[in-house]
């Protein structure tokens, strides 16, 4: 299952957040920072899948789990 950054849409398997990003990369993943720093440069994206990302990630919270499961819901 997958996140998606918020400002660019850009999917991020569950595993890579939870265990290979820094705990700097994962909160600034998750209140919408941005996944990188292109990403953060760059201006947000009007993409479906990062506005989904905006508003499960606002009701989730920290339950990456239950993000991942409902941008998995959305995508499909």
């Amino acid at each position: 299952m997958d996140i998606y950054c918020p400002r660019c849409g850009e999917p991020w398997d569950i595993g890579s957040v939870q265990h290979e990003m820094t705990p700097a990369e994962q909160k600034d993943l998750l209140t919408g920072r941005g996944c990188s720093r292109q990403c953060r440069t760059s201006p947000p994206s009007d993409s479906r899948r990062a506005s989904i990302a905006v508003g499960v990630l606002a009701s989730c919270g920290d339950d990456l789990d239950g993000a991942a499961a409902l941008m998995e819901d959305f995508a499909a």
